[in-house]
């Protein structure tokens, strides 16, 4: 299953059905997507052997602007090529590089990693798979503002994001040349 197609379905959902904006489609709610109780709250996707610009993406969960400890997060994507596995079916629900996390007691998440490539005319991004007692279950997506894909909406006045899934936020880099982003993950209240 390709991711995009599939994040597209959904924001497409949910600009049809408001109250469907925080989908998750179930293969995502496997097991593999949860990280283990205890899980740091600091990792690193790709090491510095891994081809690419180091990416270091920091943030919170935050429930209505207080910090959430202990959301699981397990973060994915592509690599400098755009692809998820080397194995020729690029996989997104196989991807290599990956980690999980738990949110930290004052919300905090950390990882290290290298700035992936878009594909399928898609700018760079990276999936989260968001879960946590008492809130719904999300896939959220970092998408890097800073790409080209975005240009057209920018000159035509539109918001870069769309839907309930896509946050773009804009990366700097830093004097060492490492690329930092932060992207706080709002989360949504479970009321069954």
């Amino acid at each position: 299953m390709r991711l995009a197609v599939l994040i597209v379905c959904v924001l497409v959902a949910s600009a049809a059905r408001p109250q469907d904006a925080e989908l998750i489609p179930a293969p995502y709610l496997a097991p593999k997507y949860l990280a283990p109780p205890g899980a740091p709250s600091n990792a690193v996707i790709a090491g510095r052997s891994e081809p690419g610009d180091r990416l270091i993406v920091t943030g919170r969960a935050l429930d209505q602007g207080r910090p959430v400890a202990g959301v699981s997060i397990y973060a994915f994507h592509a690599d400098v090529d755009g692809l998820y596995t080397r194995d020729g079916r690029n996989s997104d629900e196989n991807a290599r590089l990956f980690a999980t996390l738990r949110t930290d007691a004052d919300g905090r998440y950390r990882y290290e990693t290298i700035r992936p490539r878009g594909y399928d005319g898609l700018a760079a991004h990276v999936h989260h798979v968001v879960t946590a007692a008492g809130y719904k279950p999300r896939l959220c997506d970092l998408w890097l503002g800073d790409e080209p894909y975005f240009t057209p909406r920018r000159n035509a006045g539109l918001p870069l994001s769309e839907g309930a899934a896509m946050f773009v936020r804009t990366p700097t880099r830093d004097p060492d040349g490492v690329w930092r982003v932060t992207h706080d993950l709002e989360m949504l209240r479970d009321s069954n």
